[in-house]
This record gives structure tokens, sequence and C-alpha cells, in this order.
């Protein structure tokens, strides 16, 4: 393996899985585009000029491998089930109640990560990815530009549409983002369990406990919406790494 290519993916590789994490929707999907985006980048580490830095071709590699997996929907759930009930989204919510049960707290974790894709799903392509490029890898508005070969004029117009689109869906209905909205993780699994919907099976992130923390109620609401984005990965950097080698000394 190259030296300076496996130093650059293993000190970036939380911040890749991040991003390849939220945009392709699962963790399965996402070892795959990071292990596709590697493989690629050795095998065309010649055609690399220099012309830009390498985190920003890997970055680059990785999102167009992620391009593939990218989903839209046009209307949330919620917006789906409220409008053939012909009720609003408050109505909806006031018809459910729910009492805290410790057991569930994991199952809750997990519908929280389906909200997320939901609200990232209704977000179009080029703010998604400029939202995460900035929230996952914390790239500047240079190295974004670089990445998604737009001018720096046009990566601050997307990234400002982009999060404010998210602000918008997250501000009018999460309880996290604003304790006043109705939308609570807690009742979505009631209503689960009501209308006979299959409790998912889920990945633990480590993120959940954070939430509970008293700085999460301080932040501001983009600062809170970027820490929710923020995913912990399911392998570790160095299982991962070992495991692209073991490919690439067979290539």
């Amino acid at each position: 393996m190259n030296t300076e290519l496996e130093e650059l993916f293993q000190n970036k590789y939380h911040l890749l899985y991040a991003c390849a994490y939220r945009m392709t929707g699962n963790h399965h999907n996402a070892e795959d585009v990071l292990q596709n985006a590697y493989l690629k980048a050795y095998k065309n580490l010649h055609k690399f000029e220099g012309k830009s830095h390498m985190y920003t071709w890997l970055y680059r590699i990785v999102i167009n491998e992620s391009h593939r997996f990218f989903e839209t929907i046009d209307k949330l759930p919620l917006q789906r089930i409220t409008e053939y009930r012909g009720i609003s989204e408050a109505e909806f919510f006031e018809s459910l109640s729910y009492e805290p049960d410790f057991n569930d707290n994991i199952i809750i974790e997990e519908m929280r990560e389906k909200c997320l894709q939901a609200f990232l799903k209704c977000v179009p392509k080029n703010q998604r990815v400029c939202f995460l490029l900035k929230t996952c890898l914390n790239l500047k508005i240079k190295e974004i530009a670089e990445v998604m070969g737009i001018s720096e004029s046009n990566v601050k117009i997307t990234l400002y549409r982009g999060r404010q689109k998210l602000k918008e869906l997250l501000q009018a209905r999460c309880n996290l983002i604003d304790p006043e909205k109705p939308c609570e993780c807690y009742l979505w699994v009631r209503y689960m369990r009501d209308n006979n919907i299959e409790i998912p099976v889920i990945h633990y992130q480590q993120k959940a406990e954070e939430l509970k923390k008293e700085y999460f109620k301080n932040m501001s609401i983009l600062k809170k919406i970027g820490y929710m984005y923020n995913v912990e990965p399911r392998s570790t950097k160095e299982e991962f790494v070992r495991q692209l080698k073991e490919i690439v000394d067979i290539l």
C-alpha cells in the first residue's frame, strides 16, 4: 500500500466514514464505498498529478462512489401520513402517547437515524454533498469547490440553501432541536407498535448518550444539526485498513 495514501486514509477514516454513511444511509454501503474508493485511489495513484491536495482527490473519489446510493424523496414520511389521514402534524402527535421505557432507548436511536436520513433525502443532491463535506469532513469552502468541481461562490450558495432546508425541516418538528416541538423519538416507537410496523434491528450509535448532555441544549440550531449528523464507524480504522491491505496484497 502506498504509504502517503494509507496514512491519509487512516488519519481521515472516521470523517470519511461519517460522510459516506450519511450519503448511503447504512453501514454496509458506507464500508463498500470506502473500500472501493481506496482501491480506485490505489490503482490510479500514478494518475494523480499533484495539482490538488491528495485528500481532496480522495474525497472526490469517495463522493463519486457514493453517487449510486443517492436517494431523494419529495415528502417526509410524516407528511405522507398526515395527508393520508387528513389531519395536521400537531394533531397526529397529539393522538399518540408513550410511557418511557428504558429498554427502548436503543430502538429510539435507530428511529433517530432513520429520521435524519429522511431529512437528508429531502435535500437536493448538490446541497446534500455540500452540507456533508462541510459538516462531516469540516472542509473549507475552497476545498469543497475543488472536490465538487464548482466555484467557491457556488459552494457558498449551495451550502447556505442546504443548511436552510435542513434547518426548516428540523426546526419545525424535532423535539431535540426545539423542546417545544411535537415530534419525539419515543412517539414513533408507539406509532410503529400500534400499526404493526417492524421495529428495526439497530447499530448502536455512541452519540446517543452525548445528546443528553447539557451542552447540546445550549448549542445554536445549526450546531445541533451538525452534531446530530456525526456518526461512529462500525469497524475500527485498524480493522478496516487491515482488510484493505489483505485485498491489495492479492491484486
